[in-house]
C-alpha cells in the first residue's frame, strides 16, 4: 500500500496539483529540463548532436532521458541523430519511479548548406525556334556538396527575346539534381548569374522538302539522291537544300559501321544549297543505306541543325552485266537468284536514263550495235536492286577475258551442239538458250562440265546459249 501511495504522488507532484489531504504526506521533488546546445544549425552531411537535455530534481540530481526528433515523416531517437535540413520537433523524456516525465518544447531548426556553380558554359548562338532556350555547353562544377551525396547541378541557358539578331542577353539558371532525399539539404546560391550581353539568334536550317530534284534523283528531306543508286568504292557529290539558315560546315552519320562517317567538313560554298561528298566502300553488299546529315555554322561549334535523314542504294558491280557481241549485251547470273529484268539505257552521263520498253530478258540486243551506256534494274533474292553502268562498249568487247568459258561444238550445226563450260568450281549449272529477240526459248540444269542441246526444232538463225550467265552465239542452219 505505501508503494502505491507514492506512485500516486509522483502523479500529482508532475501535474501541478495539490491537495490537503496530499499536503499531509512526504514532500515529492520537482524535476525540470534543462536543454543546452544549438538549436539553429546547417547541415553538414553528419548527425546533427549537438542539442542535449537532462532533467534534475529539487536535489540537483540529473536522470538519464531518452531524446526523439519528428519531422512529420521521420522519427529518430537518441542515441541516433537527424542528419537532413529541416525543421525537428524534439522530445525529452525520462522514467521517474516508473513514470514517463516529457517536455516538446525544443525545435532544432537544421538549414539546408549553400552550393554554388562555376565553370558552366553555353553556345552564345542559337537557333530561331521560337523558344528562348539557348544550348548549355558545360553544366558547370557544383561545390560545396558533402561527402558521397548524390547531388548535381542542371544548367539552362535563357535568351532575353526569341527573334533573329545580335546583342542578346544569355542568362544561366541553376538547378539541382540528384537523389530526392539529399536535394532538401542543399540551396544553390546564386541561382541565376549573367553569362553574356553578345547572344546571337539565328535562322534555323531547315530542309527544302518540296525543292524539284534533277533527272535520275529524288529529294528526301532536302537531300537528292540517286534514283538508280550508287556504284561502291566511287565517290560522289550529293546535293542538298534548306529553305533556312547559312551552314558553312556539314556531318554524315551513317547508321551500318561499314561505311565510314563524314567527320566535320567544310563546304564548298557556304549557304542554304549546296553539295556534300560521300563514298560508299569497295565491297558493301548492295542495298539501302541511311545517313543523317548535321549541318552547323562553324563560329558557333556547338550549335547543330536537327539531322536530314536520307537512304542511298548501294548497287551491284558492273560486271553483273557484260557485253557479248557488238550489238548484244547479257545479264550475267551467276548467283541464280536474279528476276524482275528491266534494261536502261543512256547516250551519255549528260542525259537521263530511260527504260527499254520490252527489255525484259537476261540479253539486250540493240539493232545497229550498242552505244552508250546500259544497266539493268532487278530483283536480286527478292530484294529490288540495280547493277553499276557499262560503258564503252566496243573497249569492253575486245578486253573481255573471263576465267569461266563457254564454248558450243558443232557450231553452226544442224541439229545437236555439244556445249562445254570451263573453269567452273560448280559441278551444277544452268543452261539457257535466248533468241536474239531477248526471249528465252529453253531452260534446264545439268550437271558436269559438257551438255547435248537438241536443236533439231529449232528455226533457223542465231541464239544465245547461256551457262551460268556465260553466254556462247549458236548458229542454227
Amino acid at each position: 500500500m505505501r508503494k502505491t501511495t507514492h506512485f500516486f504522488l509522483v502523479l500529482l507532484a508532475v501535474m501541478g496539483l495539490s491537495t490537503a489531504w496530499a499536503s499531509t504526506l512526504p514532500t515529492t521533488p520537482t524535476y525540470t529540463v534543462q536543454w543546452t546546445g544549438e538549436t539553429n544549425v546547417t547541415y553538414n552531411g553528419q548527425p546533427q548532436n549537438g542539442l542535449s537535455a537532462s532533467y534534475v530534481d529539487g536535489n540537483s540530481v540529473s536522470h538519464t532521458l531518452t531524446l526523439t526528433f519528428t519531422n512529420g515523416t521521420e522519427v529518430i531517437t537518441s542515441p541516433n541523430y537527424p542528419v537532413h535540413a529541416g525543421a525537428w520537433t524534439v522530445t525529452a523524456s525520462t522514467n521517474v519511479l516508473g513514470v514517463i516525465l516529457e517536455n516538446t518544447t525544443a525545435m532544432l531548426n537544421i538549414q539546408p548548406a549553400t552550393v554554388y556553380v562555376t565553370g558552366a558554359t553555353a553556345e552564345r548562338a542559337k537557333f530561331a525556334d521560337g523558344t528562348l532556350n539557348g544550348v548549355v555547353i558545360d553544366n558547370g562544377v557544383l561545390n560545396g556538396v558533402f561527402g558521397n551525396d548524390n547531388v548535381d547541378v542542371l544548367t539552362t541557358a535563357i535568351f532575353s527575346d526569341a527573334n533573329v539578331g545580335s546583342s542578346k542577353t544569355i542568362t544561366l539558371y541553376y538547378a539541382l539534381v540528384g537523389d530526392a532525399n539529399t536535394l532538401n539539404n542543399y540551396v544553390v546560391s546564386p541561382s541565376s548569374q549573367l553569362y553574356t550581353t553578345s547572344g546571337v539568334v539565328i535562322p534555323n536550317m531547315l530542309p527544302n522538302t518540296n525543292y524539284p530534284a534533277a533527272a535520275d534523283m529524288e529529294t528526301q528531306n532536302g537531300i537528292e539522291v540517286s534514283t538508280y543508286g550508287y556504284c561502291t568504292g566511287t565517290g560522289y557529290s550529293i546535293a542538298y537544300h534548306l529553305i533556312s539558315g547559312n551552314p558553312d560546315q556539314y556531318r554524315i552519320d551513317f547508321a551500318d559501321n561499314r561505311i565510314t562517317d563524314v567527320d566535320w567538313t567544310d563546304l564548298s560554298t557556304a549557304g542554304a544549297n549546296g553539295t556534300l561528298d560521300i563514298t560508299l566502300p569497295v565491297g558493301l553488299p548492295t542495298g539501302d543505306y541511311t545517313m543523317n546529315v548535321i549541318f552547323r555554322d562553324s563560329r558557333f561549334p556547338a550549335l547543330e541543325s536537327n539531322p536530314l535523314t536520307a537512304t542511298v542504294h548501294a548497287n551491284l558491280s558492273e560486271t553483273y552485266t557484260m557485253p557479248l557481241f557488238n550489238d548484244v549485251i547479257a545479264l550475267v547470273d551467276t548467283c541464280n537468284c536474279l528476276s524482275n529484268i528491266q534494261w536502261y539505257h543512256r547516250g551519255s552521263a549528260a542525259e537521263a536514263w530511260t527504260a527499254i520498253p520490252g527489255a525484259t530478258a537476261y540479253y539486250y540486243r540493240e539493232e545497229g550495235g550498242l552505244t552508250g551506256e546500259y544497266f539493268v534494274s532487278v530483283t536480286m533474292n527478292g530484294v529490288p536492286t540495280f547493277t553499276c553502268p557499262q560503258t564503252d562498249m566496243q573497249t569492253l568487247i575486245a578486253d573481255e577475258s573471263p576465267s569461266i568459258t563457254v564454248s558450243a561444238y558443232p557450231n553452226p550445226t544442224t541439229d545437236n551442239v555439244n556445249v562445254t563450260i570451263d573453269g567452273s568450281a560448280a559441278n551444277s549449272h544452268i543452261l539457257r538458250v535466248i533468241s536474239m529477240m531477248g526471249a528465252e526459248i529453253e531452260s534446264r540444269n545439268f550437271e558436269g562440265t559438257t551438255t547435248t542441246l537438241d536443236m533439231r526444232n529449232y528455226q533457223l538463225g542465231n541464239y544465245m546459249v547461256s551457262v551460268d550467265g556465260m553466254v556462247v552465239r549458236v548458229i542454227k542452219k
